[in-house]
């Protein structure tokens, strides 16, 4: 049943995709059916990597489809779509599998921190993307900016969500170096997961401190992919690595 209402949510988001971007709203039904009827079936909430992920599709969608509505803005959402609909079939692979008994508590608040640190890092690293191919379009073919999102624009959408992902993902390692502190009796392992969050934190912190507004450069956006890389590496290969961390 979760298997199949996550695929119908993709089939409604790759049907947005093909046809009209504004009916992407529909797959958040889906969606977030399949993350309760996880939750209900494994007795555990935010115990699991899907219900995460589920969370992180919807949360991009609904930022996405808060600008569908304007067509200078459609080759961003098609963008976040596109992400968000990777993110939902790849989200699969964690159906059915739980966390074991940990700190309840804990574990929401730490979950649910990191999650919305993924949707905000999601939202800014395609505004970043989206911007740096934009500039590169505009010095071919100047003309195209009548139709396509200022860069300026981008470059707000990129910068605050940028800051709040950063904060709340800072959150999220104290809250995690706490919950294995006390777990654990160490504050940090040569884990494959922990390692790969660390690197991900300090590329994060040299885009924050290195944030400019303006021209897009390639040595930032070579840095977004290297630190949006690490993150999803965190949140979807990691699990399956081992290592003492349970999610």
């Amino acid at each position: 049943m979760v298997t199949a209402l996550v695929s119908l949510g993709a089939l409604v988001l790759l049907a947005a995709l093909v046809w009209d971007e504004r009916r992407a709203g529909w797959s958040l039904w889906f969606f977030f059916a399949a993350a309760v009827g996880h939750a209900v079936t494994t007795g555990q909430v935010l115990g699991s990597s899907f219900e995460a992920a589920m969370l992180l599709v919807i949360g991009l969608v609904g930022v996405a489809r808060g600008y569908a509505d304007r067509p200078r803005w459609r080759v961003w959402v098609r963008y976040a779509y596109a992400t968000a609909l990777f993110f939902a079939l790849l989200s699969l692979r964690f159906v059915g599998t739980t966390s074991g008994p940990l700190p309840w508590s804990l574990v929401v608040f730490h979950a649910a921190v990191l999650t919305l640190a993924y949707v905000s890092l999601t939202v800014a690293f395609l505004a970043a993307v989206a911007g740096w191919a934009q500039h590169r379009r505009l010095r071919r073919a100047p003309w195209r900016s009548l139709s396509a999102p200022p860069l300026v624009s981008l470059a707000r959408l990129e910068g605050p969500y940028l800051r709040a992902g950063y904060a709340l993902y800072t959150l999220g390692v104290l809250t995690g170096i706490a919950w294995a502190w006390r777990l654990w009796g160490s504050p940090l392992a040569a884990d494959a997961k922990e390692m790969a969050t660390m690197a991900a934190w300090a590329l994060f912190t040299l885009l924050v401190l290195e944030h400019r507004p303006g021209r897009p450069s390639g040595v930032r956006i070579a840095l977004w992919w290297a630190a949006y890389a690490l993150l999803v590496f965190v949140f979807f290969v990691a699990p399956y690595w081992g290592g003492r961390h349970p999610v």
